[in-house]
């Protein structure tokens, strides 16, 4: 038995494989640099460190876009750091609510996929505001919880999976508590199993008229100052 959350050494295969485990890795990674492009300019002058990196696949896409000064990722998985041979990246056994790392260290943090699995986020995004630099800013995606609910009724997802189900509305006020101030938040993925024509043309509509709910992902920012 694995931890909850804790995904094993098939999590990587999948996202090699299947459709819907690429396209969500592909479209998370494309919503994350768009953030990472609107907030900085100097691209690798960047440390970036991924919590939660599981194989390390997004960090090594955005390191081949970004080229970071330092592109480190932690995760608990020993089994999924070893799949990942990207000698530009540096993985590590660590864990999110105890950073071995000084303050002030980071300009980006991200955690997609993963505030959800954790045991104390409270916590963990306190230990990002102090590693941040100024002006730094964390990046966390989540499901939708009424997209998990019908994940795990169908059987796509284990019911066990998940510690915590965040709104946005609670993400922004967790971010909040921890001193950051929120830049961004909002609803995307409009289907989550492989790209669809138009797709982001349609979830700018939804969100437009306020039916950005019924979108499978959840992004938000925090800011520090």
């Amino acid at each position: 038995m694995h931890e909850p959350g804790v995904v094993e050494k098939h999590y990587h295969h999948q996202r090699q494989k299947r459709i819907d485990y690429i396209y969500r890795l592909n479209r998370r990674t494309d919503e994350v640099k768009r953030v990472i492009k609107k907030n900085f300019s100097n691209y690798s002058d960047l440390n970036c460190l991924d919590i939660g990196t599981a194989d390390g696949l997004m960090l090594s896409k955005l390191n081949k876009i970004f080229k970071f000064n330092q592109a480190i990722g932690i995760d608990m998985s020993q089994d999924l750091i070893d799949t990942n041979k990207d000698p530009n990246i540096q993985l590590k056994l660590g864990d999110a609510a105890n950073l071995e790392f000084a303050n002030n260290s980071f300009h980006v943090i991200i955690i997609i996929s993963a505030i959800d699995h954790l045991e104390d986020p409270h916590k963990v995004l306190k230990e990002c505001f102090r590693a941040l630099k100024d002006d730094g800013i964390v990046i966390l995606t989540v499901a939708n919880p009424w997209h998990d609910n019908m994940s795990e009724m169908f059987g796509y997802t284990p019911s066990e999976e998940h510690n915590e189900k965040f709104t946005l509305k609670k993400l922004e006020a967790i971010l909040r508590d921890s001193n950051f101030k929120v830049v961004k938040s909002k609803y995307f993925m409009l289907f989550p199993f492989f790209k669809i024509p138009f797709e982001k043309q349609y979830e700018n509509f939804l969100s437009r008229i306020g039916l950005g709910k019924i979108m499978c992902n959840q992004l938000i920012v925090g800011k520090k100052f």
